[in-house]
């Protein structure tokens, strides 16, 4: 099996946003970002009320 690596010039990217390239100027990226938010708060939440328990279950 031989396998071509093809290379691609693809050169200096255009921000889609150049006056503020951290705001998203897709909606859909925007409702992604809230999601993982509310999973990683969600995560956050899950380890802390199995830290206490954990220290309940010691003392």
């Amino acid at each position: 099996m031989v396998i071509v690596k093809k290379a691609t010039q693809e050169g200096e990217k255009d921000w889609e946003n150049p006056t503020a390239p951290e705001k998203i100027s897709d909606a859909r990226d925007d409702e992604q970002m809230e999601r993982q938010h509310q999973e990683a708060k969600r995560r956050h939440d899950n380890l802390t009320e199995n830290q206490e328990e954990q220290k309940d279950q010691q003392d």
